[in-house]
């Protein structure tokens, strides 16, 4: 276990102490010679008596001793005067033999969280025995890698910056605490997880030496990261052309899930695609599948098992989601595939491989899905899904649905066109609710019903937004049917949205609402008292999503009313009271908005932005749901990261409009991109 090492300057001398079981040094004479190094690193200049600050340093060494290696943390700090008024330091080191590392958090957590590193000490010098060390092991590993970096940069990926600097960077640090120092240093840390090139991150974070505040004795060499104190006589030395704020570094270079796991923290791995049974012909291939989210993302390793389940062999090269079997053996093998990333492992239930030939699969009644000739059977995606909805629903009202039972259909018409006629005349003397008519579209996508809520006031709102409406707007209506949900229909001269996306009115909205999309971009011109309450009104044009995405948009030009807003959303369901992540405009603000099951109202963070075009922008992981923005569409400037969870892996994307009062208002969205549905 790690040896430890109190040096202080008073006249006591050397205060030494190792474990009983210490494994650094295994001789007394490289003990000693340790100790002696260890002396020489225990150094401390006094800021007090020329009016500066005193501070506490905290430094990470490697040192090579007689052919060992070393790695040494370092705690540095005023003790103040001792018994002949001279002033006073102590000067605390832990050293760790390199097969010990892996066990232990990075070095910035064992010098920041470590409740043993002594503040004071009066005693003569001695060994110490069968000491215990649980609370460094004890120290967790940082599951938020980059909070600090969001606060301080508002972006947490720029922590990769760090990792980019060159060795022996220095950076000035007077406006921050120690605390943010080396919290900034362990975050980047974490982060080498996803850049390491040996992927052994934990050993690899020991490789970066550091010292938060450089003294005038210390060797440059010893440091990759060098602190400075303008107030140290060492800072103007140890300045270089390129030193900057350690709060100013940016990243050049992240790849998304670098990004996701610097804003939304690590996950623990799940399936979102169990494997499934497959059939397979003699002489076929065959093929199977499962999809895990996590984050890291997680890697896969297929097994073999036998009858019982048990017994798991490791399929050699079997280390993607998919599975390929070339020409299986006749008969029935079984398998298993485990997801894991550094938060844990998942272990699917065991699934068939079923080879039979040709006529064993004609004699049965109903031949199951085959995984040959290269491809295992397709499952439909939600997209494809609603794709064929639309389609179908679009066929049928333009008369191209097959006709071949013409006697029912006259039949049909006769009736329609008797209880049209009694209509009209119950119908007789009641007002029409303005723009009804045309018929109801219904645009449910079928992820979630809305639930059934009054119209009261709607008509009011009707009404005023009719006035307000230019000379010729064009054609909208408002079901106001009391068994179905609000819907919205468009006039025959207006663009049709593209699949999948889909108008939706969620809440109360008054009837001028309507969304086209022309010239690559979608034209939303909606309604709707909020979306910042308990419950939500407002205009949604919508597209199913599922499981982790990144949806980015473009608010090309906006009629930014008072209360208005303009934006994206990822949105559990078409309820009003749904949970919600939310990022667009009000006026001359970035609202960053959310809802959680768990809320009773939205919560938003307002943000100064500069004038329109902006770029918006919405990551989910998991249940974690990041909000940003952005003037050029590569800086990225993150508003919060919070976990918002949504009751079903499908769920709804989209750009939301509401006006804040009765009257409409436009917005233009483009440059609109969900995962890899991308309509520039």
């Amino acid at each position: 276990m790690p040896q430890q090492l109190i040096y202080t300057s008073a006249p006591r001398g050397v205060i030494a102490g190792r474990s009983g079981h210490c494994t650094v040094a295994r001789s007394a004479a490289m003990r000693d010679a340790l100790m002696l190094q260890l002396e020489k690193l225990s150094y401390y200049q006094h800021l007090s008596l020329a009016g500066g600050q005193e501070r506490p340093i905290y430094c990470c060494r490697i040192l090579d001793l007689r052919g060992s290696r070393y790695h040494v943390l370092t705690r540095i700090q005023d003790a103040g005067l001792d018994f002949t008024g001279r002033t006073n330091f102590i000067a605390h080191h832990l050293v760790f033999a390199p097969e010990e590392i892996r066990q232990f958090a990075s070095p910035p957590i064992l010098l920041g969280a470590w409740p043993g590193w002594v503040n004071a000490w009066n005693k003569d010098p001695e060994l110490f025995e069968d000491e215990d060390w649980s609370s460094l092991g004890n120290l967790a590993h940082a599951t938020m890698p980059a909070a600090t970096w969001q606060q301080l940069t508002g972006d947490g990926a720029n922590g990769y910056g760090l990792l980019e600097a060159r060795a022996g960077s220095a950076f000035r640090v007077d406006d921050l605490a120690d605390e943010q120092v080396l919290a900034l240093f362990a975050e980047s840390l974490e982060l080498l997880e996803l850049r390491d090139p040996r992927h052994d991150f934990r050993a690899t974070a020991w490789q970066y030496t550091f010292t938060t505040s450089m003294q005038e004795q210390d060797n440059p060499a010893d440091f990759r990261w060098r602190c400075l104190h303008s107030d140290y006589p060492a800072a103007t030395r140890f300045a270089a052309p390129d030193t900057r704020a350690l709060a100013d570094v940016r990243a050049q270079r992240v790849t998304d899930e670098e990004a996701l796991l610097a804003r939304g923290g690590r996950q623990a791995t799940r399936f979102v695609e169990a494997p499934q049974n497959v059939n397979a012909l003699v002489g076929e291939s065959a093929r199977l599948y499962a999809k895990a989210e996590g984050m890291p993302v997680p890697g896969y390793q297929w097994f073999t098992v036998d009858r019982a389940g048990k017994n798991p062999q490791p399929v050699n090269g079997a280390i993607s989601p998919e599975l390929f079997v070339a020409n299986p053996p006749m008969g029935v093998s079984r398998y298993m595939v485990v997801a894991s990333n550094s938060e844990g492992e998942i272990t699917s239930g065991v699934v068939t491989l079923s080879v039979e030939t040709k006529a064993q699969a004609a004699a049965r009644p109903a031949a199951a899905p085959r995984a040959g000739s290269g491809s295992g059977p397709h499952i439909r995606t939600p997209e494809e899904i609603e794709r064929q909805r639309q389609r179908l629903q679009t066929e049928e009202e333009q008369g191209k649905k097959p006709i071949r039972k013409w006697p029912f259909i006259t039949l049909g018409i006769l009736f329609i066109g008797l209880a049209g006629g009694a209509i009209a005349l119950l119908s007789s003397g009641h007002d029409k609710p303005p723009g009804s008519t045309a018929g109801r579209n219904d645009t449910d996508i079928g992820l979630s019903n809305l639930s059934k809520s009054s119209n009261v006031g709607v008509k009011a709102m009707n009404t005023a937004a009719s006035r307000a409406e230019p000379a010729n707007p064009p054609s909208a209506a408002f079901s106001t049917t009391e068994t179905s949900d609000p819907a919205v229909a468009f006039s025959e001269n207006l663009p049709k949205l593209p699949a999948p996306w889909a108008p939706r009115q969620i809440g109360n909205v008054a009837a001028a609402t309507w969304a086209s999309f022309k010239t690559n971009a979608f034209i939303v011109h909606g309604s709707g008292l909020n979306i910042d309450k308990e419950a939500d009104n407002f205009f949604f044009v919508q597209c199913s999503a599922s499981n982790s995405v990144d949806f980015t948009s473009r608010v090309k030009t906006a009629d930014q009313k008072n209360a208005s807003r303009q934006g994206i959303m990822l949105r559990d369901s078409v309820r009003p009271d749904a949970a919600f992540g939310f990022v667009g405009l009000s006026q001359q603000l970035i609202l960053w908005a959310h809802r959680d099951n768990n809320s009773s109202a939205c919560q938003f963070t307002p943000v100064r932005v500069a004038p329109l075009p902006v770029y918006l922008r919405l990551i989910r992981q998991t249940n974690s749901i990041c909000g940003g923005y952005s003037t050029d569409g590569s800086n990225w400037i993150w508003l919060g990261t919070n976990q918002i969870t949504f009751s079903r892996p499908e769920y709804l994307a989209g750009l939301a409009v509401s006006s804040g009062t009765a009257l409409w208002t436009e917005a233009v969205f483009d440059h609109v991109s969900i995962k890899h549905l991308k309509l520039e």
